[in-house]
């Protein structure tokens, strides 16, 4: 059952919308001057992010720089990087749609086949990490109080791991490039992408993702890591918005997507945040999945792929994110590049307070997400 706020628990600052738009100003700013590593795990929800400011606010400041982004990487597309296979797809046709350059096109048809060039498991699913470590220590920088060495297990090697991340950086930029070229070949490659990631990593009993799949071992790595099922969340929901209604496949990710909303739902905590790994209420409460929440519960609500009986969540979501935000524009509380791992207790360890594209990205989709949904139920 929805709880409320917790006694005692400071009351969120009022907003209106004009006072969203100058908090959404300052995270956007803050997040343009992060070093981009062009690319690397959550640059996707952190363009999409700056974008979504940009049409929130009514400025081409950060859509410029997102376009300029992808320009520069144009020429470096022959020379790719390891982490490229999480280059920010969407963000990159959202860009093309706006400013109607060909060359965007133009990449997004080769980053598509690039990513048709992963080997595949022998259920179908694509590889992009073949040679993951486990239990590495947290990358903090200079001066933050974890930064040097620290208690933990040594450092695991493991071989091909199949990631929930990836949930969100294939399948929607394919089910969208399909949808602005009319090419039933990128439709294939979407379904044939997120249907068999959504297999390995979907928990059926549990109505959460796992964290990730170890190809060597058969087995899913037993963590159901919050913002990991986040960014499932997400991948689902864009993908959704870009395939045909009908479709096997649209018909099952709508039915885990309103299976995965009533258990995060059920698992959110008093405050209106949720931890680290969902079902560990040892672990801390970690901020950008509040963010995340708002945004993909406010586009499934608004699309009726999920009950407006989630409305509930999402504001005690709203509120929690807010109470989390830095007079600077920062969303404090979120967690470092998490590693992965096999014990709730590697997770727990991980340290917070970065200022990442996982943290600033999902705010400002959550302001943009919120706001629409507000338009039409008086939330705000």
């Amino acid at each position: 059952m929805p709880r409320g706020r917790a006694k005692g628990e400071m009351t969120p600052r009022v907003r209106n919308r004009d006072s969203v738009l100058d908090e959404c100003r300052k995270a956007a700013d803050l997040l343009m001057g992060y070093q981009w590593k062009v690319w690397f795990w959550g640059d996707s929800i952190g363009m999409e992010g700056l974008l979504d400011a940009s049409e929130l606010i009514g400025t081409e400041k950060y859509s410029s720089f997102v376009y300029g982004t992808f320009k520069a990487w144009i020429p470096r597309m022959k020379s790719r990087s390891r982490f490229d296979h999480t280059a920010p797809g969407v963000a990159l046709l959202r860009s093309y749609a706006v400013t109607r350059d060909p060359e965007l096109l133009g990449a997004a048809r080769t980053h598509a086949e690039y990513l048709g060039g992963f080997r595949r498991t022998k259920t179908g699913c694509p590889v992009h990490y073949e040679d993951v470590t486990f239990d590495l220590p947290p990358d903090v920088p200079p001066g933050h109080p974890m930064f040097g060495p620290r208690t933990t297990t040594s450092p695991r090697q493991s071989g091909p791991c199949v990631f929930v991340d990836s949930v969100h950086f294939q399948g929607p930029f394919l089910a969208m490039l399909y949808s602005m070229t009319g090419d039933e070949e990128y439709l294939a490659q979407a379904e044939s992408t997120i249907g068999p990631q959504v297999d390995l990593l979907w928990d059926e009993d549990n109505r959460l993702f796992h964290h990730f799949w170890m190809e060597k071992a058969g087995r899913r790595n037993g963590v159901f890591w919050g913002r990991g099922n986040c960014w499932a969340l997400l991948g689902m929901l864009h993908t959704l918005e870009y395939l045909p209604e009908r479709s096997t496949l649209s018909r099952r990710l709508r039915r885990i997507v309103g299976e995965q909303a009533s258990r995060l739902a059920e698992l959110q905590d008093d405050s209106g945040g949720w931890h680290t790994v969902l079902d560990d209420r040892a672990s801390y409460l970690e901020s950008s999945i509040a963010a995340f929440v708002v945004d993909g519960f406010s586009l499934a609500i608004r699309r009726g792929w999920i009950s407006r009986s989630h409305l509930d969540a999402v504001e005690r979501a709203w509120d929690a994110t807010w109470s989390r935000l830095g007079p600077d524009g920062l969303l404090r509380g979120v967690s470092f590049e998490t590693h992965p791992g096999t014990r709730a207790e590697h997770y727990r360890t991980m340290p917070t307070g970065a200022m990442v594209p996982w943290g600033q990205g999902p705010f400002l989709a959550a302001c943009r997400s919120y706001l629409a949904l507000s338009e039409r139920s008086g939330l705000l």
